[in-house]
């Protein structure tokens, strides 16, 4: 086990809770089009210098360029945007608890759609999962599905959308020879392009953009977390060792979100929600491990 490998996934676990629970202070006055497309804008005030002063930035071809592209359609515009919604209609805790299925997710795709072998394990933490995300999306003594469509439903898709792009593509660009800062500034720039196609799109239907000086800083720091610091991190792991061993690491975002958003955001989680982090991460971690 290459320990500087698991030290480096540790801390883009770290660095995307952070990001996940202060993109909620980010949107309680910006809107979601104004945060997003900023965000990627500042990353690559990041990223561009760190490439330029390391490595440099090496593509192996045209069609693993391509890859990159549609693995940041997928993850950070896509997966993005579903989780914007679901945690302006949820709070930090259950959203980002749901979004963080995303190494289940990848492990179930792999057998829907790439024929690997089902394991019973898989099965097993399905159940978890889903009986986590029940515990979190409702309440006792209520009825109403309000919450379980507007909050739920586009956390646990943000997470599916994550759990496709987030291993699979990063790690065959990286074994065919591009820099992880190369793939980084691929995903990252496809994001700025899409998010500010919206929001040029905005501008021409009259929607005013907002810009709150307070918020800009919020959507700096999480750039730097999210799409500079813990994408960095990730894929120099990444490089070090299979994806496989480190899933378990990047699950352990589940139980950062979880205690960041009630020491940082004063959140204040029930009895019945904190059993369903439990209940979602167990699920996970099971199925990183013996998945």
């Amino acid at each position: 086990m290459n320990n500087l490998a698991i030290f480096f996934a540790l801390g883009a676990a770290i660095s995307w809770a952070l990001a996940q629970v202060f993109t909620k202070t980010g949107l309680q006055r910006m809107d979601l089009i104004s945060y997003a497309s900023v965000r990627p804008l500042f990353a690559l005030l990041f990223i561009v210098p760190y490439g330029l002063l390391t490595s440099g930035f090496h593509y192996a071809s045209l069609s693993f360029i391509g890859i990159a592209l549609l693995a940041g359609v997928i993850d950070s515009f896509f997966g993005s945007l579903l989780y914007f919604y679901a945690i302006k209609h949820s709070s930090a805790h259950e959203a980002a608890s749901l979004a963080n299925t995303a190494p289940f997710w990848g492990v179930v795709t792999a057998v829907l759609f790439l024929g690997e072998e089902p394991k019973l394990v898989v099965f097993v933490a399905a159940f978890l999962v889903v009986l986590g995300a029940y515990f979190l999306v409702t309440r006792r003594g209520s009825t109403s599905t309000d919450h379980s469509l507007w909050g739920t439903l586009p956390a646990l898709g943000a997470g599916l959308l994550w759990g496709i792009a987030e291993t699979v593509p990063a790690k065959y660009c990286l074994s065919q020879g591009m820099s992880p800062v190369s793939y980084q500034l691929i995903i990252v720039s496809t994001a700025a392009v899409c998010w500010n196609l919206v929001a040029l799109f905005s501008k021409e239907h009259h929607f005013h953009l907002h810009y709150p000086l307070q918020d800009l800083g919020v959507a700096m720091f999480t750039a730097f977390t999210a799409f500079f610091l813990g994408w960095m991190l990730w894929l120099t792991g990444l490089e070090m060792a299979p994806a496989s061993v480190l899933a378990p690491i990047r699950g352990s975002m589940t139980l950062f979100a979880f205690l960041f958003s009630i020491v940082l955001l004063r959140e204040r989680p029930t009895s019945r929600s904190a059993v369903g982090v439990l209940l979602t991460f167990g699920g996970v971690f099971l199925v990183s491990i013996l998945g």
